[in-house]
């Protein structure tokens, strides 16, 4: 299974924090919101949803991103 980290500041958590409740609160095996090291493991679909909603509030900052299967880590910078 194919998951994305992402590291998110105080200012990007309390923009997505009910998505974020979301993914704890999902029943569903596939999806593992555990914050290791401010790193929050989800699936691609949730992560994709996340950076709609921080575009869509016009979040200012940047946002870790690792990709599990790939092993590549960048930063995003949102403007």
């Amino acid at each position: 299974m194919n998951c994305i980290c992402l590291q998110l500041d105080d200012k990007a958590k309390d923009l997505v924090k009910e998505l974020l409740l979301r993914i704890e609160d999902a029943d569903i095996q596939d999806v593992n919101s555990e914050e290791q090291d401010d790193w929050i493991t989800m699936t691609p679909r949730y992560a994709a949803q996340i950076d709609a909603q921080l575009i869509e509030s016009q979040y200012i900052g940047t946002v870790g991103w690792f990709s599990e299967s790939d092993f590549i880590e960048k930063k995003i910078e949102y403007k």
